[in-house]
């Protein structure tokens, strides 16, 4: 079968392009879709250890309905429609590996994550939305949080050959299924690595899984991510293929949270964004070819949106004075940083709030450094920031656990099947609200 490059986006110099024109990407991210995250979705635990806490409650047939109907559910027509109506052309979408791979049986690729990856993906074709596939979650974690899924808080994807051959044949896999799909973008390898040690595994691991779609697939592009959550890329040689680009996260408040206070001057705030991203623009003259940011954003609350937006806006004011196309981090969640969110009535939220009552993230991860402070003070020496911070991951991972089995299980329990199944409901479009001063923001850079 003959292939129409001219559909494809490709990559031309520092552009993206599609039939020799300059296409700029603003999208959003799809997150906590195929891929849970605790404190977007409102429970706690890694998306394996919730999907388990579902199946020890209800039983293993009952639970694999229940995430058929979230997935299924959680986005519709009326979600692309709006989309479309925003001006948004592009839309990022995070999978977990175990939706194509079983853990007992490598080699053997299972299907079920084309049935929801093809659902969207069908919709983007249909509203002219460019879809960009996104591993989320890699075997044995590519970084050492939660939101790789990993429960042991170590990124040991990089300490196995074994586990990155794996990935590296599931993206043969997914490349020939998409390979004369041109509303696929491309395929962004491996979200947020961390805690890489060894530039010559990295290099490899890059090199092996782009000769592997290569095998399947010449024309769609793909997309490299860095160490340290894809902000250093001091380790990654150039990639010797045309349609390699690179993606960054920029979530400058992690290293500068003052910028997050609102008796900050916006013009304070504006300089410490413009520093931090000056650093990245360094990985567009490393390697000379494109740049797409694939995660911003911030938590966004009804009391507080006009400053939320206002750190958006400025952050995207950088990407577009800068040619670097963008994906805000995220479209859909519980009502935590994500332009839509399911209304305060429905069981979603109702449910949630419950939960919250006694587990949140940002009080699970100060008890995880502060244990860590703790165990060093009472049995051992003081510990250096550097040594304490790989360390307070492993400890969330004991935290999480535990929070599944304390907090989530017991509401499970205290919820009926019947109740629990319709739960998925809370995140069809008409059960949801947005941000209209988001909505604005967005306009104003697509013109729609």
């Amino acid at each position: 079968m003959t292939v129409d490059l001219q559909k494809f986006v490709q990559v031309t110099g520092e552009d993206f392009t599609i039939d020799g024109e300059k296409i700029f990407f603003r999208g959003f991210g799809l997150g906590t879709w195929m891929n849970l995250e605790h404190f977007m979705i409102g429970l706690p635990g890694t998306d394996t250890m919730i999907k388990q806490a579902f199946q020890d409650v209800y039983g293993a047939e009952r639970s694999e309905q229940f995430f058929h109907r979230f997935l299924l559910e959680f986005m519709d027509e009326r979600d692309f429609a709006y989309l479309k109506s925003l001006g948004i052309n592009s839309l990022r979408l995070p999978f977990n590996y175990k939706y194509f791979i079983d853990d007992q049986r490598p080699g053997q690729y299972k299907e079920e994550g084309f049935i929801y990856l093809d659902y969207i993906v069908s919709l983007c074709e249909k509203y002219e939305i460019y879809a960009i596939l996104d591993l989320h979650s890699a075997p044995g974690g590519q970084n050492p949080d939660w939101h790789c899924d990993t429960s042991s808080g170590l990124p040991l994807l990089w300490e196995y050959g074994a586990l990155r051959d794996t990935v590296i044949g599931m993206w043969g896999h997914i490349a020939r299924h998409y390979r004369d799909n041109s509303w696929v973008a491309g395929y962004d390898i491996v979200n947020e690595p961390a805690l890489v040690k060894d530039a010559d595994v990295f290099n490899d691991f890059y090199q092996k899984v782009v000769a592997e779609i290569r095998k399947h697939d010449e024309h769609h592009i793909i997309f490299i991510e860095g160490n340290a959550f894809t902000t250093d890329f001091s380790m990654l040689d150039p990639i010797d293929d045309p349609q390699v680009a690179y993606e960054f996260h920029f979530y400058p408040f992690v290293d500068e949270p003052a910028v997050l206070d609102p008796k900050m001057d916006r013009t304070v705030r504006q300089a410490i964004f413009k520093k931090a991203f000056e650093k990245m623009l360094t990985i567009r003259e490393k390697y000379k070819r494109p740049l797409w940011c694939g995660e911003f954003g911030v938590s966004l609350q009804p009391d507080s949106i006009g400053f939320d937006v206002s750190l958006l806006e400025d952050m995207i004011d950088l990407f577009e004075a800068n040619n670097v196309s963008w994906a805000l981090w995220t479209y859909k969640d519980a009502a935590s940083m994500a332009l839509t969110y399911p209304k305060k009535d429905t069981a979603w939220l109702t449910f949630t709030r419950k939960i919250k009552e006694v587990w949140n993230q940002e009080e699970e991860q100060a008890k995880g450094e502060a244990l860590v402070d703790y165990m060093a003070e009472t049995y051992f020496q003081p510990i250096s920031k550097e040594f304490r911070y790989p360390l307070q991951f492993r400890m969330r991972s004991i935290m999480q656990a535990i929070c599944v089995e304390q907090n989530l299980k017991p509401f499970l329990q205290q919820l009926p099947w019947e109740e629990a199944y319709e739960l998925p409901a809370s995140f069809h479009f008409d059960q949801c609200e947005t941000f209209p001063d988001l909505e604005q923001l967005m306009r104003k850079y697509t013109k729609a």
